[in-house]
């Protein structure tokens, strides 16, 4: 009796994917699950248009040359929600927001708001620390007289009640206008 080769497996495997592409199965489709384990989404990375999560606010006037508060307004997707800030368990990933102090902008630092509690309604019914609806991060700033642009990634990881999506970094631009 003959074994399959390499190359013969290879073969098959290569049909049975674009077969499954072709029936419509997405590799970036969150998974279903009977278990009651929260899963997590494996695959291609979504758009930014399905990231779960926008900046509301881009345009924002300030005070040249002081210190002050700005307020960064996010809205996560109805249905889903991110950790917060300080999840309550380590191995959760944060929601992080990273500027950069450019082009005349000095970021001092951010404030993030505390996170609501969320029970899972799967598995263990887990409690968490998340962000949901539309939610600001403070970022106290010196911006330069004229217009500037602050520039950043925000860091989250979104989750519906039985799935999760890999990491995102949403890239932030706000231009700035110092009056």
């Amino acid at each position: 009796m003959r074994v399959p080769g390499s190359r013969w497996i290879f073969r098959r495997l290569t049909l049975l994917a674009l077969l499954g592409a072709v029936a419509g199965l997405s590799p970036s489709a969150p998974l279903n699950s009977t278990a009651g384990a929260q899963e997590i989404q494996f695959g291609l990375t979504p758009s930014a248009h399905h990231g779960h999560v926008e900046l509301l606010s881009d345009n924002v006037q300030v005070i040249a040359g002081a210190p002050q508060v700005v307020q960064l307004w996010f809205r996560v997707e109805e249905g889903f929600h991110i950790n917060s800030h300080t999840p309550k368990d380590q191995l959760m990933i944060p929601t992080r927001l990273q500027l950069d102090s450019a082009g005349g902008v000095k970021v001092i630092d951010e404030q993030y708001p505390a996170g609501a509690s969320f029970r899972l309604k799967m598995g263990s019914g887990e409690l968490l620390s998340v962000y949901q609806g539309r939610f600001s991060v403070s970022v106290r700033l010196v911006a330069p007289k004229g217009e500037s642009t602050l520039n950043g990634v925000l860091h989250y990881q979104a989750c519906g009640d039985a799935s999760c999506y890999p990491p995102q970094s949403l890239p932030l631009m706000v231009a700035l206008s110092g009056e």
